[in-house]
């Protein structure tokens, strides 16, 4: 017996009968040991042999035949006898002083068989054999001199399922003097060619139809090998007995599989079984996705499998990972003329590169279908990477198209271009096609856009709402979504519940029924509503969840705007002066390739604020000019410019210049009888700077700021109460304002803490300790020490809120954004050296 059968190396159960039989060779023993192909079968009945012939006790190694009753009865492969051998073994199993050990594979549905594997388990457990699990391997593989390392653990089994047979040439090819992990593949492969030339045809016929898709069974091997119905459910659980084809091996190793027995049977036997299979399957209209993929990736070409392909792939809809799969498998299976699907699929999964690609090929199409399809695509694409000017040019281009679905598209590019004449023109040309409840909501969408321009925002939200009422999911690209544009356009008329109604229906789908760049669109846009509503911590959750994975994926340009813009405002309201810096350079470095349009005014309006916080306007002036060049194209519609303008106020105030502040304040007032959201922000501008020229009116403060927090500004809401109680000497008035932001802060569904902002240092060149009076100072020693409010009060004689309101004051005169970087400055300024 070689050394690898030797008994330690056995199953632990197969470990047990020999030395069972070893202790007392005489007694009576029957078993059955049943495993697939190469788990040891054989290894056991040979040290069962071993065992009794050194005790001297006959062992025959095939059936009794009549009239011999001595020795024991020891037969391999008894799946390979007929039923008189069989019947003969299990009539000595009947013998009580026999000793019968018996090794088969599991088939299952041979009565025979069953029969004498069931008589012989009423009188001693199986000892079922199979593959090797991970921690036997890592030993085989530490014994033969290699060093287990997880990854080369797992290497092995991914390669050989863990099948005997296979594993220990496997884990010659690395343990050899020139081995490596490379050679895993290889050495397990030809080994098991080795033991699959020892089967029969018709049985590799069938592993071969039945590698392909678990789903196959044996009314799939008839029809696609053409066999009666009683031989194939006996092929199909011979093969299933083998142990090569169970659900719990890899994909890599039933592709091994497949290879393998393709090598065997030939090409040509392999073409004309797949074709045979494939015949079958369409005849009985049983073809499922996975196994047409499978047959088209194999690399068969027939323009059945093609055709059959592609209607699946038009019935994938909400799965854009899925069509792109199926679409690209027909055009390797010789279909023609699927370009265009071809390239939305790859768009909807975030294959950019490649859609473009085929959309540009297609720019030339003498079909007008195509020709549109590939405009539509292609601008898609741009308006993705932050080229609005682009997607415009294209649809100019194209000019106005019947489809209601491309002159959406068309609407969208170009009012984001600020090109009005073009939005127009694109919906012009009266539809070619059904009433659809696709085409209705393109229309929708595209007649909303333009009402946002000029009509009221209730009517234009009424309007564009209709495009998300549908519920069929999109299966072609576009600039942007209607859940996107309908969130945008709510967020730029202060209408934050129809926004986050909207966003947070969608926001939470994931990308197996969205387009990645569709799914991270809409979590980055919950994450703005969210920020605006001072939900700090719920923002970055949703900014961090849409570049979760940015490393495989990275964000494309629109999404790395909204992105660094988003973080940027949320370091700024969270006080952290060094990632905003960070993140606002990071948008810079986007913004320096990005072409300004309508839909990305917000992030740009933060950047503009941050700007100001870091002295930095210079910089982003020209691009500033550019979106209300843009807005002035046209018409300078009070919806979409009514954000910019109060951005434009903040950075006014931030950069100490009345002169900038005041025409974003008048632009506010004279938008204010056609909106009530540039109404409450122009409203909130005026006492805001009154606040700042230390006018502090309770009553105008508490309006002003509950206006704010109604139209979703919540954390400007509270910054704007935190400023009024930090410029009013008066402590009844000071108290009143905090209390006003805590209540303001409570709306909060999440709990985040917004800083009180800081005014404008009128003088920043004093040093930072001649700014803080006596009183303060002594505040900020005992503070540092980690003293609360009250026990700092009793200290110094005066109450918890006074000390307070010191503490507020210190905060605002030496411009720390939260209460660490407050701590930081002080010690840095009181402790001695």
């Amino acid at each position: 017996m070689a050394a690898s059968d030797s008994p330690a190396d056995l199953a632990p159960s197969a470990r047990e009968l020999v030395a069972r039989l070893g202790d007392d060779p005489t007694a009576p023993v029957k078993v059955v040991v049943s495993g697939g192909i190469g788990t040891g079968k054989t290894a056991v009945l040979t040290a069962v042999r071993t065992a009794l012939r050194s005790a001297a006790v006959p062992a025959l190694t095939r059936p009794p035949r009549p009239g011999e009753a001595d020795g024991a009865v020891v037969v391999d492969d008894a799946h390979l006898l007929d039923d008189a051998e069989l019947d003969a073994l299990a009539d000595r199993v009947d013998d009580p002083a026999a000793t019968v050990v018996v090794a088969t594979e599991p088939v299952v549905h041979r009565p025979a068989l069953r029969a004498l594997t069931l008589t012989l388990q009423r009188e001693h457990p199986a000892v079922d054999l199979g593959p090797l699990a991970p921690g036997d391997v890592a030993r085989l593989l530490s014994d033969a001199g290699g060093t287990p390392s997880t990854d080369l653990v797992r290497s092995l089994m991914v390669a050989t399922a863990g099948l005997p047979f296979l594993v220990r040439p496997a884990i010659t090819a690395v343990t050899e003097p020139d081995g490596s992990s490379a050679g895993i593949p290889q050495a397990a492969q030809f080994a098991l060619i080795e033991r699959l030339r020892l089967l029969d045809e018709q049985l590799l016929d069938t592993l071969l139809v039945l590698s392909l898709n678990r789903g196959l069974g044996a009314d799939d091997v008839a029809a696609a090998l053409r066999l009666p119905p009683d031989r194939a459910r006996a092929l199909v659980d011979r093969s299933h007995a083998t142990g090569l084809i169970e659900p719990s091996h890899s994909r890599a190793f039933r592709r091994t599989l497949h290879r393998s027995l393709a090598e065997i049977l030939g090409a040509a036997r392999h073409h004309d079984t797949e074709i045979s299979l494939l015949l079958s399957q369409i005849e009985m209209s049983t073809l499922s996705p996975d196994l047409a993929l499978q047959l088209a990736e194999h690399g068969l070409r027939d323009d059945r499998l093609a055709a059959a392909l592609t209607e699946l792939a038009s019935r994938s809809g909400g799965q854009p990972a899925r069509a792109a799969r199926l679409y690209r498998a027909a055009v390797d299976a010789g279909a023609a003329a699927l370009s265009p699907q071809l390239a939305d699929a790859l768009a909807m999964t975030g294959d950019c590169v490649t859609a473009g690609r085929l959309a540009d090929e297609l720019l030339g199409s003498p079909d007008p279908a195509e020709r549109a399809a590939a405009v539509r695509i292609a601008a898609s694409i741009a308006a993705h990477d932050g080229s609005a000017a682009q997607a415009a040019d294209l649809f100019r281009w194209l000019g106005p198209h019947p489809d209601a679905f491309v002159g959406a598209a068309g609407t969208v590019a170009c009012l984001a271009a600020g090109d009005l004449a073009a939005a127009r023109a694109s919906v012009s040309a009266e539809s070619g096609g059904p009433p659809t409840s696709t085409a209705r909501a393109a229309r929708s969408l595209a007649e909303g856009l333009l009402m946002s321009l000029d009509s009221p925002y209730p009517a234009t939200v009424a309007r564009l709402s209709q495009a998300v009422a549908t519920d069929v999911p999109a299966t072609a690209v576009a600039p942007d979504t209607p859940a996107a544009l309908v969130t945008l356009a709510a967020l730029h008329g202060g209408d934050p519940v129809r926004a986050r109604s909207v966003i947070g229906r969608v926001a939470g789908g994931g990308s197996d029924g969205q387009a990645l760049f569709v799914t991270r669109r809409h979590r980055l846009l919950l994450g703005w509503v969210r920020m605006q509503d001072g939900q700090l911590t719920a923002a970055g959750t949703d900014v961090a969840a849409a570049g979760a994975d940015s490393e495989t994926s990275p964000l494309h340009r629109r999404d790395a705007l909204w992105a660094s813009a988003l973080q940027t405002a949320i370091a700024r309201r969270s006080g952290d002066t060094g990632a905003m810096q960070k993140h606002w350079y990071a948008a810079m470095e986007v913004l320096a390739e990005y072409s300004v349009d309508l839909f990305s005014l917000l992030p740009l309006g933060e950047l503009w604020v941050a700007a100001a916080r870091l002295h930095q306007l210079e910089r982003l002036q020209h691009t500033i000019d550019d979106a209300f060049a843009l807005l002035a194209s046209l018409g300078d519609p009070v919806l979409w410019s009514v954000p910019l303008h109060w951005s434009g106020v903040h950075a006014g105030i931030l950069a100490n210049a009345p002169d900038a502040v005041a025409p974003h304040g008048q632009a506010l007032t004279a938008a204010a009888p056609h909106s009530a959201f540039a109404r409450a922000l122009a409203t909130a501008g005026r006492t805001w700077l009154r606040v700042l020229a230390n006018s502090v009116d309770v009553d105008e403060v508490t309006a002003a700021a509950r206006l704010l927090a109604q139209f979703g500004l919540t954390w400007d809401a509270t910054r704007l109460a935190g400023q009024a109680a930090l410029q009013t000497p008066d402590g009844r008035v000071s108290g009143a304002m905090l209390q006003l932001a805590r209540d303001l802060k409570q709306t909060v569904a999440e709990q985040d803490a917004a800083p009180i902002p800081r005014p404008v240092d009128d003088d920043p060149s004093r040093p930072s300790y001649m700014r803080l009076s006596k009183k303060e100072i002594e505040v900020a020693e005992l503070l540092i020490r980690g003293m609360p409010y009250k026990l700092i009060g009793e200290q110094l004689s005066i109450s918890p809120k006074t000390v307070e309101h010191h503490v507020a004051r210190i905060r605002r005169r030496l411009g720390a954004e939260s209460r660490t970087e407050l701590l930081s400055m002080l010690r840095a300024m009181l402790t001695p050296a």
